[in-house]
């Protein structure tokens, strides 16, 4: 993992005639774009997924009802209508596992790593198939001809400043590229660069194929500029609670026939309120202490005289990195920025901790912001029986909450419940937790009995969770007795609101007929002025609220608005001055604009199907 190296440049070797080019082989741009397998034959493609391969262990072997028929039929789970079988499982997780070996130059997988490669390929296959549905029903394709002309036209960005494709006055030289991309020797970069264009060129034709359908209009752009750009001094009006020159006191007759008039107002939504207790992961002191031991094998064997290459090969988790790595100095973290201060090229540290693990490092160079090393990296693993001693701890406390209570079990095994937030009319809300099939959550608690607890464990990147429902509040509407205290504000601010509306009224016929707004105020001292100013619109919704904002911006410089409208008062505005002060372009706010609604339209379109993880989480 290169947690602590996010700005790495892996260098490989490509021919280009007789020259030996290093280049980087993580194409940083599109990786971080990438969530899809090749989909030059998207359709096909993932069809080959549905095809055999062995058994995973992913699956759950204990389940009941409907669980239990899909894992006896082979189904690891359902993404909208499409049934995921275990074979098409088994054959994406190998690619995804492929791919997690390349793009973090692991010599071997430990359980963290496969825990991880389980999420991704959950994640990958939902993604797949939601994007393939839309991507068919479009009728969207790349062919293998238009990405190579891609290719061609588009070189890797790290390609582009390498000196050996640089012509004799220092520009990219086109024909050099091109005779690199013929070499046979050239094919396995090559291919993963057409893989990774093949992901991503079908999304972003579908990305511009919605901004083309939209055009921003010259108005709609006019009033982004005042509503960003402008500048407007208001003096208000208020009337409010304070005109009352009594308390108002509503009857019962007054406020049982509310109550029954606006049933709606005292509708109290279903409640789910979950709880959970968590079985974290923790590493070991013996298995920090093997990490420790190693790379101090390492250490001794360098002082040896042992070549600090021999050495990667000997001991490092990496796969061996025995030429220089480029690395953004300003993003490693500071333990080894501080190691690469102390150190002089061709010269090498001692151990020293990372958020990766024990590592040792070779500066080879360091120019400006970019740094050359080579490294020792040991990871800190936690090894096979701390994991099996949490899964045999989860599997206890399900057996023993099936008859004992959910707090007193807890506490017995020193454990915590936490209160997880609650789901509202059967919304998920799954704030504060980190779990690898959430949308399982979401499912059994809809349908969860109060007291029941999960009857099996979700897994997390830090832990195991079991959860509880532990408590069920129907929807209902609140009966007149409990809710005789909110229908008596209710009335009382009904009341209220028209005596100050009603002075409101009063006060815009007499500006209206000649009175200024200092002449009404002066004769009228109950009534609040104040003249305040906004830059933006925004600022004024802030402060304001809608009704008043929206007003507003609807003034030009000397205008009066009518009266506005609010559960707490009343205004009459008049725009003193209006001016524009903002820097944001019309240019500026197209591009934001097609952004947002390329992103808008792109969020509905891709709404996450009905989801159903059958996986088993104790198999990873």
């Amino acid at each position: 993992m290169f947690r602590s190296f996010p700005c790495q440049v892996q260098e490989n070797r490509l021919t280009s005639g007789i020259h030996s080019i290093k280049f980087s082989s993580m194409l940083t741009n599109l990786r971080r774009r990438t969530r899809l397998i090749m989909i030059i034959v998207a359709v096909g493609f993932i069809g080959g997924f549905l095809l055999g391969g062995t058994l995973c262990q992913v699956v759950k072997k204990r389940a009941t009802g409907q669980k239990n028929r899909m894992i006896e039929s082979g189904i690891v789970g359902t993404v909208g209508g499409h049934k995921i079988t275990i074979d098409e499982y088994h054959n994406a997780k190998a690619y995804i596992t492929d791919k997690y070996r390349q793009e973090n130059q692991l010599r071997d997988l430990e359980s963290e790593d496969y825990a991880q490669i389980e999420d991704k390929t959950w994640n990958f296959l939902i993604s797949e198939l939601t994007w393939g549905k839309l991507l068919k029903q479009t009728g969207i394709q790349t062919t293998k001809e238009e990405i190579i002309e891609i290719m061609k036209a588009n070189p890797p960005e790290e390609l582009r400043s390498n000196p050996q494709l640089l012509d004799s006055t220092g520009r990219f030289d086109q024909n050099k590229y091109l005779e690199t991309m013929k070499n046979p020797r050239n094919q396995t970069y090559f291919t993963r660069y057409f893989q990774r264009l093949a992901e991503m060129l079908p999304k972003e034709k579908l990305r511009i194929d919605v901004l083309n359908s939209y055009r921003v209009t010259g108005l709609e752009t006019d009033d982004a500029l005042l509503e960003t750009n402008g500048h407007w001094k208001i003096t208000s009006l208020y009337f409010g609670p304070q005109l009352l020159t009594q308390k108002i006191e509503p009857t019962d007759e007054e406020m049982l026939a509310y109550y029954q008039a606006h049933p709606d107002e005292f509708q109290v939504h279903e409640i789910r309120r979950i709880r959970y207790v968590k079985f974290p992961f923790r590493v070991t002191h013996e298995d920090s202490n093997d990490a420790r031991e190693l790379i101090d094998k390492a250490s001794k064997e360098l002082k040896t005289g042992e070549s600090f290459n021999l050495t990667i090969v000997d001991f490092s988790n990496l796969v061996p990195e025995t030429t220089s790595v480029l690395f953004d100095l300003s993003r490693l973290d500071k333990a080894t920025q501080d190691k690469i201060g102390e150190l002089k090229p061709g010269h090498y540290s001692k151990p020293y901790l990372t958020p990766d693990g024990w590592q040792i490092v070779m500066l080879d160079s360091l120019r400006h912001d970019t740094v050359a090393l080579r490294r020792v990296l040991v990871r800190i693993k936690m090894g096979p029986d701390a994991v099996a001693a949490i899964r045999d701890s989860v599997r206890n406390f399900l057996e023993e909450v099936k008859v004992g209570d959910f707090d007193s079990v807890a506490k017995s095994m020193k454990l915590k419940a936490r209160k997880a937030q609650p789901m509202i009319d059967r919304k998920p809300n799954l704030a504060g937790l980190d779990l690898s099939s959430p949308t399982r959550l979401t499912n059994w608690a809809k349908r969860a009995r109060q007291g029941e607890v999960m009857d099996v464990p979700l897994r997390g990147p830090t832990g195991y969770y079991v959860f509880q429902l532990s408590h069920l509040e129907d929807a209902h509407i609140l009966d007149y007795e409990h809710a005789k205290q909110r229908v008596s504000w209710r009335v009382r601010q009904a009341k209220e609101k028209e005596v100050w509306l009603a002075e409101a009224q009063q006060a815009f016929t007499e500006i209206r007929a000649g009175k200024t707004f200092e002449q009404y105020a002066k004769e009228n001292p109950k009534v609040e002025t104040a003249t305040e100013e906004f830059d933006g619109i925004q600022t004024c919704l802030r402060r304001k609220g809608p009704e008043f904002a929206g007003t507003v911006l609807a003034l030009d410089s000397g205008k009066t608005s009518g009266v506005i409208e609010t559960n707490w008062g009343a205004f009459i505005l008049r725009c003193d001055k209006l001016s524009k002060t903002g820097t944001l372009t019309a240019k500026q706010f197209s591009q934001q604009r097609y952004q947002q609604l390329s992103q808008q339209v792109l969020q509905g379109i891709l709404k996450e199907p009905e989801i159903h993880d059958y996986r088993d989480p104790f198999a990873y």
